[in-house]
């Protein structure tokens, strides 16, 4: 069986802002550099099934080019979560649930932090636009963006390192 891809998993509350928007940014950004060995989805540990992402995350994530029409939520499970390679949490909360699933303290970041860590995980929570008007989204695609287009290089780098190893296990 071949090496699957490098999974990694953004990780909301209720996976229709925050993490849809945050998924739709790394992934184009994965696409513009030709990085397809690396598989991104999105999550949320509300329990949320089959939502679609908020019209204001849509249209602001539209506006910067990023597509996130076709969102539907997913719950973060403990399956999702230890099928993940990297897991970025928006919030405490998120990083908190992952570790809560047993999940080695190596592969679950703070999205806005990665790839340092920090010891005051509120600090580097993105807040959740819902409820908020469409400057609110804005500026929060703006924080999202900002910390992946800082960390694409790392999550790239990690997944060609963990590559062979993959291969390796089949």
């Amino acid at each position: 069986m071949p090496a699957g891809p490098y999974h990694v998993t953004i990780v909301c509350s209720g996976n229709t802002c925050r993490s849809p928007m945050a998924e739709g940014i790394l992934k184009k950004a994965l696409a513009e550099r030709r990085a397809s060995y690396i598989a991104v989805r999105s999550a949320g540990t509300l329990g949320i099934i089959d939502s679609p992402a908020t019209p204001l995350a849509v249209e602001v994530s539209r506006s910067f080019g990023v597509d996130i029409s076709g969102h539907r939520s997913q719950e973060f499970t403990r399956e999702l979560a230890q099928t993940s390679d990297l897991i970025l949490a928006l919030a405490a909360e998120h990083h908190d649930s992952a570790l809560a699933f047993g999940i080695p303290r190596e592969k679950v970041f703070m999205l806005q932090t990665f790839p340092r860590r920090i010891g005051d995980l509120p600090a580097a929570s993105i807040s959740d636009p819902i409820g908020g008007d469409k400057e609110i989204y804005r500026r929060t695609f703006l924080k999202i963006d900002d910390a992946l287009q800082r960390g694409v290089g790392e999550i790239m780098r990690r997944a060609a390192v963990s590559k062979p190893a993959k291969e390796k296990e089949d």
